[in-house]
């Protein structure tokens, strides 16, 4: 760290948070897969009778879970909005983060984002399973054992370190991202195991809460 800099901590300015950014990552390799040959991966995919059980991408309130009271103490949802549309081949669902208030140290400083999207039907569960190995690809993955169909976790130590787990269940990809600081200042992160134990425990209480299906009646 250069003489002169302040310690990175975990910021109080929600926007700039390395959990969000993790979630924009997300979101930045599907709208790439979508326009590298999308359409055409979208026509074939579309006559694959693998159909999922997700017409869409449940809420931010299925990620609400214990897990994430015990992980991110007196939580906030700081970031609610929606990730693709009906165009966009990779499908469509949200990405929700959820934050400690800044203030007076009551409670040790954290973050959990959480995305899911569902890929369109017919051909969801190919989509979906594309969708994870280009969002997960680029990174150092272990897997997760008894998480979903297929289930990854990896550190993210580029800026203050941030542990993610994604999930492949059927149509739906799902993934979750924690960050801690290891005291009340906020000043340093806490240990790798923690983070990924963290993320790992929000990613399966919020894979518990999953609907069974999800189906929207057409118009």
């Amino acid at each position: 760290m250069p003489p002169g800099h302040p310690p990175e901590t975990v910021p109080s300015s929600q926007p700039q948070s390395r959990g969000c950014a993790t979630a924009g990552v997300v979101v930045l390799a599907l709208l790439l897969l979508s326009a590298a040959g999308g359409a055409a991966w979208y026509v074939l995919t579309r006559e694959d009778p693998e159909t999922g059980v997700y017409d869409a991408a449940p809420g931010c309130e299925v990620g609400t879970t214990e897990a994430l009271d015990a992980r991110v103490p007196d939580h906030e949802l700081t970031l609610e909005e929606p990730v693709g549309g009906a165009a966009d081949p990779f499908g469509q669902g949200r990405q929700c983060r959820w934050a400690t208030p800044s203030g007076d140290g009551d409670a040790v400083p954290a973050t959990a984002t959480l995305v899911m999207v569902a890929a369109p039907n017919p051909g969801g569960v190919v989509t979906a399973r594309e969708s994870f190995a280009e969002t997960t690809g680029s990174h150092n993955t272990s897997p997760v054992d008894d998480l979903g169909e297929q289930a990854v976790a990896w550190l993210d130590e580029s800026g203050f370190t941030t542990a993610c787990v994604a999930v492949l269940e059927s149509n739906l990809y799902l993934e979750t991202c924690y960050s801690a600081a290891a005291g009340y200042d906020g000043r340093e992160p806490a240990d790798d195991e923690r983070l990924t134990s963290g993320a790992e425990e929000i990613a399966r209480a919020t894979v518990a809460a999953l609907p069974e299906e999800i189906v929207v009646e057409e118009d």
